[in-house]
């Protein structure tokens, strides 16, 4: 038994909200439970680690880091499609450039007009001064830009490059020196005799004749309604992505332009309408929604683009880098196993329609845990098995465990067991091969044994159980220096022998994992180790194991 202490600042504060009650809230059940601030967070924290195919990943991973590309096309593309002038985003100029770090290395010329396109659909100042440096010094003494991030080397690709750097000047509130627009409009006689008759081009070509404040030639609308007589009409649905960024560049050089397009405007509406699958570009993306607005086409297929794009939005409103994500069954275990320990609601008809698409995968691996698991997950989310397949299920799990458990499966045995028993199965009896916890890795596989038994009420099979004073002090060391689940296997182990919470355990305890909870725009999670370089759900989920077992504490003076 702990002897009783004083009870400091920290265990004071936990015993006045229950013991943590401000993470779990256990005064409702079923439908119309409040949650607790911290339980909102986790649910919302949760949901962004949601793959496109409905299931979760383990970690946010890189899918939590926004992309200056994918941010600045993306929220283009909710501009076009609001009625409001600018998009919100809550982020800082430092943040910007520590999240996008290694973009901006990688690509420093188009990274910079990547931040004015974003400056342009929110509102916000995030360019440097560096930034204006940067665009100057990129025009060569010929005038035009060539970006050596760029794969071609040609005028199409000088066009483009030099169109946004002068964007991106304009949009920083900056232009050129009258020697460097002087060079410019040198070299736009020439490339504009060299350009190729093509909508993207001549869009190209208008854009830097406006930036420079000249009128774009006379040549251009004609070369224009050239490419439409020859190819354009000719075009038809679905388009291919070369020819709907064509089709795109058309309408929007028309309205640079002026020109007026009744005559085609039904028929680039219908054209923009399909295309060969979902683009996977968000440029391509973004072009589609401005074309789009620009034609006042009907509004559904612009929401059609945001809901894409607001799929991805992270917390700050910043759009994530990474552009397709899928999600694992084991992953999906933990985040679902994550959810009822925290007590957060299990319903959810997304991950019901992603565990039965995934159905014949899974039964395809003839993988008895990852099948058991999954009709675990489909209980849980109210979902239907048959009474034969789960009866199939079960057998073959159980005939897959081992009969004798010895340190080299114990890990096996026990998420068989976590499945079994979350089914309401029974499982067979199993000697066990002791083991000496005498490594880290020992001590961890001495408490999942420890555990499993436990779940099966059969502790007795353990001929020298440890001592549950030496699985606490273990747990509290896993917090300084190892990982999170290993701390919460040894207090689970140790509560199962006998050990029991005092509130001076809480406090020593609650102040070790408050130091795992350092994960930035995501407050509810854990990192399971601190060497760990961001957080995911088996640490969050073994904290909030950590958490529920430590709502059980007991006054100090319970101890005397």
């Amino acid at each position: 038994m702990v002897a009783g202490v004083a009870v400091g600042g920290l265990a004071a504060a936990l015993i006045a909200s229950r013991l943590l009650g401000n993470v779990l809230d256990f005064s409702g059940e079923g439908e119309g439970a409040q949650l607790s601030p911290r339980q909102r967070d986790l649910v919302s924290a949760i949901e962004q680690l949601r793959a496109d195919d409905g299931l979760f990943t383990a970690s946010v991973g890189s899918a939590g880091r926004p992309g200056l590309y994918e941010s600045a096309h993306g929220l283009a593309v909710l501009q076009a499609a609001s009625k409001k002038p600018t998009v919100p985003v809550s982020v800082t100029p430092e943040q910007l450039r520590r999240d996008a770090a290694a973009e901006i290395r990688r690509e420093p010329l188009r990274s910079v007009v990547w931040i004015s396109e974003i400056e342009s659909a929110t509102g916000r100042s995030l360019h440097s001064t560096g930034d204006v440096t940067a665009l100057l010094d990129s025009f060569s003494a010929e005038g035009f830009v060539r970006d050596p991030a760029a794969p071609h080397d040609d005028v199409s690709s000088r066009l483009g490059d030099t169109s946004r750097a002068l964007g991106a000047l304009r949009q920083f509130g900056s232009e050129l020196p009258a020697s460097r627009r002087s060079a410019v409009r040198s070299w736009f006689e020439v490339a504009e005799r060299a350009a190729p008759d093509r909508p993207v081009q001549l869009y190209h070509l208008a854009d830097i004749a406006a930036a420079l404040g000249d009128t774009p030639p006379e040549s251009l609308a004609d070369r224009a309604e050239g490419w439409w007589r020859q190819e354009g009409s000719g075009l038809s649905a679905p388009l291919s992505e070369e020819d709907l960024i064509e089709a795109c560049y058309y309408a929007l050089l028309a309205e640079r332009l002026g020109t007026d397009l009744p005559g085609h405007r039904r028929a680039l509406l219908s054209l923009l309408s399909q295309s060969r699958g979902e683009s996977t570009d968000a440029q391509v993306d973004a072009l589609l929604a401005r074309a789009w607005r620009t034609l006042d086409g009907p509004a559904d297929r612009l929401g059609q683009l945001a809901e894409r794009v607001r799929s991805r939005q992270l917390p700050g409103g910043l759009v994530s880098s990474v552009r397709t994500r899928q999600g694992t069954l084991t992953s999906t275990y933990e985040v679902v196993k994550l959810r009822l320990v925290a007590g957060v609601p299990a319903d959810d008809p997304r991950l019901r329609r992603a565990l039965e698409d995934v159905h014949t995968a899974i039964a395809d691996t003839h993988d008895p845990l990852l099948h058991g698991a999954w009709v675990v997950l489909m209980d849980t989310v109210g979902a239907t098995v048959g009474d034969r397949e789960r009866r199939e299920v079960v057998s073959s799990l159980k005939r897959f465990l081992p009969r004798t458990v010895g340190v080299d499966n114990v890990g096996l045995w026990n998420r068989g067991v976590d499945i079994l028993t979350s089914l309401d199965e029974e499982v067979t009896a199993v000697d066990v091969a002791p083991w000496k916890p005498t490594s880290p890795e020992l001590w961890y596989a001495t408490t999942l044994l420890v555990n499993g038994l436990d779940r099966l009420e059969r502790l007795a099979a353990l001929t020298e159980p440890p001592r549950a004073a030496d699985l606490l002090h273990r747990a509290e060391e896993r917090l300084r220096s190892g990982t999170v689940r290993e701390a919460a296997e040894a207090l689970d182990a140790a509560h199962a022998l006998g050990w029991t919470p005092r509130t001076a355990d809480a406090e020593r305890i609650g102040e070790l994992l408050e130091a795992r909870r350092d994960c930035p725009g995501a407050s509810a999670f854990y990192r399971d180790s601190a060497r760990d370089t961001e957080c995911g759900v088996p640490g969050t989920r073994a904290a909030y194991r950590i958490t529920a077992l430590l709502e059980g504490a007991l006054p100090a003076e319970a101890a005397r």
